[in-house]
């Protein structure tokens, strides 16, 4: 899609309009995400109309300011308060939830010219149900829901009593709970508000699928990480084993934070996955999921820590926060995520992710060598959107989207309804194209394919310029309450930081690139009137072969002139040797027996002749007698009819044997 489209278009649209002074109420202090991207159709959810607004985005682009709106109404609204949404890979279900319920909701057809769901009308009515009603009376609370990873009509649900519930949704008669996994004690007593375990950490907190596998892996408040498959094909009436908790490498005291929020998984099948564990501090640990060497069933996987990363929420460095604040974790790409936290959005990329292939390849020679590279290898944080406010208030994001590849963006939906767009770091773009060449030319050898990803693999002058241009800390967009003006010092501050922070990271880099792209284009000159010089030399050649090649030409063709001329007078001179000469007497042998075979020929022509002759005046004969047979009323006896009868098959036979002898004859004497 254009640009424009998400800079200007989806910005400055109506739906955005109508939504602002909706998200101002969060008693609660959590950390939301309203607004989802499926299908070219962004979703976003509105608190006081309790419906889902939807935009169609690929006719906005299209129809630009004159594409509206439509607003799903559930036929089963939910009676909480919406914290999350999302759709399901399809894009035929859509899911909202919070701590106190969930309900599921299966959109309507899209058909008609724009695409729009129900032809485009403005309100629209989906059918919708609940999953466990009493989720809203009893004392627990939704902290988790996700997708099933193999399956379009599951629903994984986490509780806050230490269980993962199941549910198949595709059912006629609403949705069943066909799992009920236990990960761990069930809570009980309180302590100063909350259960004993969860002051102590020992209730789960999130939990995430592997790539590509049902495997989940659950952390809990501790930061303890544990496994457990999820196979939906599985009828035995043992519940799945929960292995863990899983060995951290290397060992740290306090297990890597004690406030552990949020667990994501990024990589693909062939490579290992890569764990992210998140804090409330604003920690994150980027870790490898490795079979554990170990003999016991529970060390089947160890987790060994990469690198860790300590996020910046607050504006000024020399803030402080006062209190701990979740983080969200939200997949982007292959090799990047988003941290949505109190203080804005982060965005992460993972420069380790291209070793992992390698390191899935590398035998035991190569492995400390990799394992180096690959921890030498640092991830780059860009602190994307700041909704911090200048006296320490924080206001987080009200949700977060991605959009397509090639080139893809995080749009960030503020709590003042301002929606805002950034574009991640580029650095699989290349890649990515290459992936698209290959889809647009399926024809490809896989030694062409080798020949391209040879080449990729050279450093080319993007790859210099990148890194020049790559950026340690970055400069977020500021969103603060318009209403609260800051005061003077304030407002020094933020010029003077972001003025260091152009000067020191954006100005003196792009200078540099400025100098390798003036040394670049310098050398490019020099070598391109090289190759002038050369271009002209090259000319001068061409035009002296295509002379000379004239002038062959041209003798070439006097001299196939006089090759023919010689081969017309050697014919010519063979032909009348062969008239003067005399002729020898094998010629004159052969050519008597040609004569007698002429002469016999023509006897035996005379004789089939004469045959036919005489087998038509037969035939004309048995053709009377048979019409004056018929003419006669006296019937021949059985005697006289098997005489004649055998008389005329003899003759028969006779004039058939005459007439193969007559072919042979002629083949014989080759008589047409």
């Amino acid at each position: 899609m254009d640009s424009r489209l998400y800079e200007s278009k989806l910005p400055n649209h109506k739906i955005f309009k109508d939504l602002e002074g909706g998200f101002s109420e969060n008693i609660s202090g959590k950390l939301r995400n309203l607004v989802e991207l499926r299908d070219d159709v962004l979703y976003v959810w509105s608190p006081n109309e309790n419906c889902l607004l939807c935009l169609n985005l690929k006719h906005l682009e299209e129809s630009g300011d004159e594409t509206p709106y439509q607003k799903l109404h559930f036929l089963s609204p939910p009676a909480f308060t919406v914290e999350r949404i999302m759709a399901s890979t399809c894009g035929s279900r859509i899911c909202v939830w919070g701590s106190r319920g969930v309900t599921v909701a299966e959109l309507p057809s899209r058909w008609g010219r724009g695409g729009f769901f129900d032809s485009g009308n403005q309100t629209v009515l989906c059918k919708s149900y609940s999953l466990d009603e009493r989720f809203l009376y009893s004392p627990g609370e939704v902290r988790r829901v996700h997708w099933h990873p193999t399956s379009l009509s599951h629903l994984l649900v986490l509780r806050s009593d230490n269980t993962i519930r199941l549910y198949n949704i595709a059912l006629k008669n609403g949705p069943k709970l066909v799992k009920n996994l236990t990960i761990g004690p069930k809570p009980s007593g309180l302590l100063a508000g909350k259960t004993i375990l969860d002051s102590l950490g020992d209730t789960a907190v999130d939990f995430t699928t592997t790539p590509d596998s049902d495997t989940l892996l659950i952390l809990r408040g501790n930061g303890d990480v544990y496994m457990m498959q999820c196979e939906l094909d599985s009828k035995s009436p043992i519940q799945a084993k929960l292995t863990g908790p899983l060995a951290m490498y290397p060992p740290a005291d306090d297990n890597y934070g004690s406030e552990s929020c949020s667990i994501t998984a990024l990589g693909a099948g062939d490579t290992p996955p890569l764990v992210i564990v998140a804090t409330c501090s604003a920690q994150l640990y980027h870790c490898m999921l490795l079979p554990n060497p170990s003999d016991k069933d529970d060390d089947s996987h160890a987790l060994y820590v990469v690198e860790a990363v300590e996020l910046n929420i607050v504006l000024s460095p020399g803030e402080e926060l006062q209190h701990s604040f979740p983080v969200l974790l939200y997949p982007c790409t292959h090799n990047t995520y988003a941290c949505m936290h109190a203080g804005g959005v982060h965005a992460v990329t993972l420069a380790m992710m291209p070793h992992l292939r390698d390191l899935a390849l590398a035998d035991e020679s190569e492995m400390e060598t990799v394992l180096s590279t690959m921890c030498n290898t640092r991830s780059i944080a860009r602190h994307l959107v700041c909704t911090a406010a200048p006296r320490g208030e924080l206001r987080p994001p009200i949700g977060l989207a991605l959009t397509l590849p090639p080139l893809p963006r995080l749009l960030v939906l503020c709590e003042d309804a301002r929606l805002l767009a950034r574009t991640l770091e580029p650095f699989n773009l290349e890649e990515q194209l290459y992936k698209e060449l290959q889809l647009k030319n399926p024809a490809l050898d896989q030694e062409d394919i080798n020949n391209i990803l040879k080449e990729k693999q050279k450093l080319t002058f993007m790859a210099i310029i990148q890194e020049i241009l790559s950026r340690d800390i970055s400069q977020p967009i500021l969103n603060i309450n318009k209403k609260e003006e800051p005061s003077p010092k304030e407002c020094l501050e933020f010029v003077t930081q972001a003025i260091l922070k152009l000067r020191g990271e954006y100005m003196s880099r792009q200078q540099r690139a400025a100098d390798a792209i003036t040394r670049k284009l310098n050398a490019m000159r020099s070598l391109s009137s090289q190759h002038g010089d050369w271009l002209n030399d090259l000319q001068k050649d061409i035009d002296d072969v295509q002379l000379q090649s004239t002038v062959l030409r041209e003798k070439c063709l006097l001299a196939e002139k006089h090759q023919d001329d010689l081969k017309y007078r050697c014919s010519a001179v063979v032909r009348k040797l062969r008239a003067s000469s005399s002729t020898s007497p094998a010629e004159r042998e052969l050519l008597s027996e040609l004569d007698t075979y002429k002469r016999r020929g023509e006897q035996l022509t005379d004789q089939i002749h004469v045959l036919k002759e005489y087998a038509r005046h037969k035939t004309a004969q048995l053709k009377q007698w048979q019409e004056e047979y018929k003419k006669k009323d006296v019937v021949l006896g059985k005697s006289h009819s098997d005489t004649i009868q055998s008389i005329l098959q003899q003759q028969t036979s006779q004039i058939s044997t005459l007439v193969e002898e007559t072919k042979l004859l002629k083949d014989q004497l080759s008589i047409v």
